[in-house]
């Protein structure tokens, strides 16, 4: 190869490194390895790691029995739809579950800030004016310890609406003693769709918008029976012992974010770990209707999300 052809190749190799060089830095790479094989690459494909999410934390989410809030479609509440099933109930009752609401405000906290115990005894509570008592069952069989002093800026709520529902068969207890045999209908959301606001500080102003619409089949009139059910006469009242059931979890999409949050992405899964009492059916006398119902406890579910961004951690 003559001098001239040998120098022509070196120039060329000098210019195609200068040029790769170039584009990675254009890229922000500098001197990374842009082979499509390389060790990140592969990670991500062997254990389908998105690179975009890659923030995880978790919140707790605690609601005060008096915070949470279930209406049905007419507007009414829990009293009212049953009040209604009961002066109206048929063969077949076609009672409307799409359409009912559930609304919640509840302190945020970390993880570290809450402890949840079994709870198999339940809650006494008194009912017919302080002449009777009862031990009732808060869902899963579960409570919080104790709730700490929250931070007023931490905080998660929102709205579910039932999208699809059926109405099964009604169960039939007895409430009180002496008291007749009623029909308790069983409503069960089969879907549902959320719009709720995870707010994490920044006055209350940095808050994360999620939708959530997705399968969410849960029967919301079984602890209604379970804890106003009679097994046993007498002067005492006590439960049947077997729990409310708990909802399932579902999961979410992150939307949007205000305040320090704005461009943030990702998702959540929100899983609750223990809940109410469900409505106590209180100062039934033997008429059709039912007086007063009042649930005892709070609503513990766990908030898990994945980001595009750092988030603070829980008071």
């Amino acid at each position: 190869m003559s001098r001239y052809a040998l120098l022509s190749v070196l120039l060329l190799v000098v210019s195609l490194a200068f040029e790769v060089s170039s584009i990675n830095m254009k890229n922000g790479m500098g001197n990374t390895n842009t082979m499509p094989e390389d060790e990140k690459d592969v990670k991500r494909k062997l254990t389908g790691e998105d690179d975009k999410l890659p923030y995880s934390t978790i919140y707790i989410a605690v609601t005060q029995a008096v915070d949470f809030t279930r209406l049905f479609p007419n507007g009414g509440n829990i009293v009212s739809f049953l009040d209604d099933f009961i002066a109206n109930v048929k063969s077949n009752p076609l009672f409307p579950i799409q359409g009912s609401s559930t609304t919640q405000k509840g302190a945020v906290f970390g993880p570290s800030s809450i402890e949840v115990v079994n709870a198999p005894d339940g809650v006494e509570v008194v009912v017919n004016n302080g002449t009777k008592r009862r031990q009732v069952q808060f869902a899963g069989n579960r409570k919080i310890k104790f709730t700490p002093v929250d931070d007023p800026f931490f905080f998660f709520h929102g709205q579910c609406v039932v999208t699809s529902g059926s109405l099964e068969p009604s169960m039939q207890i007895r409430t009180l003693i002496g008291g007749p045999i009623r029909p308790i209908p069983q409503p069960v959301s089969t879907s549902q769709s959320c719009n709720l606001n995870l707010c994490l500080g920044g006055g209350g102003f940095s808050c994360i918008a999620i939708y959530s619409g997705s399968a969410f089949v849960f029967n919301f009139g079984k602890g209604v029976a379970l804890n106003n059910k009679a097994v046993a006469t007498g002067t005492s009242l006590p439960s049947t012992f077997e729990a409310p059931p708990l909802p399932p979890p579902f999961p979410g999409t992150i939307i949007g974010g205000t305040g320090a949050f704005e461009g943030i992405e990702g998702s959540v899964t929100i899983a609750t770990i223990a809940g109410t009492t469900g409505p106590i059916i209180v100062n039934v006398g033997t008429g059709p209707t039912f007086d007063r119902l009042k649930p005892v406890g709070s609503i513990v579910q766990v908030i898990s999300v994945k980001s595009n961004m750092p988030l603070p951690p829980g008071p």
